[in-house]
């Protein structure tokens, strides 16, 4: 009895920490950058920001709990690293504002990138054949995002004279990023079983992702202009490098991934709750794989949905 009130707290737990990251990744981690070229009425994006950074504070909160009772190798260190990290710097910049240029601060840093890599390798390593092969681009969207992160750390803080090949990744990258859309898209359509309740989340998903992609896509199909014009909200909003000429593709491939997204949180709500921990993994990797890691939040959120992943793996 006790197990399965423990497995109920981490779902919930789960839940929350998925809504917050979706609604941060929203209505934050995208919206900044547009802010400024958005016509919106000032009020209501300072609404949504807000709610963004109170999304951000509330997975400061769930993600240390989310590790601690994950119950996988060292979640005693990754507590410690990840709580540090998130709320040290909270209170660090009240009283040293610049307190990020420091060696305790870029050494710290640096050890929380490390488990980040040891988490993601723990979560492909516990993941089934077939979902680790359908989550491949996601996982090498994540890892690529590491490695840059590391090059431009030894770069700009230690100036040691490194190329990096952000550029020749461009391409590369933006291959992983329409694979992914499709493996995605597969490993939901995989997981569907035929009921009422599925039939009807998918029809319902089916319409979001559609209302997002047509008129994005009608938009920009035959105009040239809107084409540079949301090349640039994607290269802002999403981190995607891609020519204007492939923004009617973009468009098509965001509906996509909204639609797996969803439709893999269906499968977990109806189906498997397992497809719940393959969603945060799969939302976490990709949001922040075409941003940089500049931010401790988006190293914690990774290494929290890769926990969750290793821990119901192995139970």
């Amino acid at each position: 009895m006790s197990e399965l009130i423990n497995i109920k707290y981490y779902n919930t737990l789960l839940y929350l920490f998925l809504g917050f990251f979706m609604m941060q990744f929203a209505l934050r981690q995208f919206l900044q950058p547009i802010i400024p070229f958005t016509p919106a009425p000032a009020n209501v994006l300072t609404s949504m920001g807000l709610i963004g950074t109170f999304s951000v504070a509330a997975l400061s909160v769930i993600i240390p709990f989310l590790i601690y009772d994950s119950k996988v190798p060292l979640r005693i260190l990754y507590l410690v690293v990840v709580t540090t990290a998130l709320w040290g710097g909270v209170l660090l910049s009240y009283v040293y504002p610049t307190y990020y240029l420091t060696w305790p601060w870029v050494a710290l840093s640096t050890l929380l990138w490390g488990l980040t890599i040891v988490a993601v390798i723990l979560a492909a390593t516990s993941l089934k054949p077939i979902e680790l092969i359908l989550l491949i681009p996601a996982i090498l969207l994540q890892l690529s995002s590491l490695v840059n992160y590391i090059l431009n750390l030894m770069t700009e803080y230690y100036l040691i004279p490194i190329t990096i090949p952000s550029t020749a990744l461009a391409y590369p990258t933006l291959l992983l990023v329409i694979t992914g859309a499709l493996t995605l898209t597969a490993l939901a359509l995989i997981g569907f079983k035929v009921s009422k309740w599925s039939i009807t989340g998918y029809a319902l998903t089916m319409v979001i992702a559609a209302s997002i992609t047509l008129p994005l896509y009608q938009l920009t199909v035959d105009n040239t202009f809107m084409q540079h014009i949301m090349d640039m909200v994607f290269a802002m909003g999403f981190g995607v490098l891609a020519p204007p000429v492939s923004v009617p593709l973009m468009s098509i491939m965001l509906g996509l991934y909204v639609f797996a997204s969803l439709a893999l949180i269906i499968n977990g709500i109806f189906n498997n709750r397992r497809y719940l921990y393959l969603t945060a993994l799969a939302v976490t990797y990709v949001s922040t794989a075409l941003t940089p890691h500049a931010l401790s939040i988006y190293f914690a959120s990774v290494a929290a949905s890769s926990l969750a992943v290793s821990y119901i793996s192995r139970r």
